[in-house]
């Protein structure tokens, strides 16, 4: 049996990783804006 401050460690360890629906999530958006970016300055150019 694992002493408390041993699951405490594991369970924050766990809280620490990032997301990964969150990461996709955050990716998709950012290309998302970086595409709208482009073509806000192909049209003003």
């Amino acid at each position: 049996m694992a002493s408390k401050t041993r699951k405490t460690r594991t369970r924050r360890k766990l809280k620490r990783r990032p997301n990964l629906k969150n990461l996709k999530t955050d990716f998709r958006r950012i290309q998302k804006n970086a595409q709208i970016l482009k073509e806000l300055e192909q049209a003003s150019a």
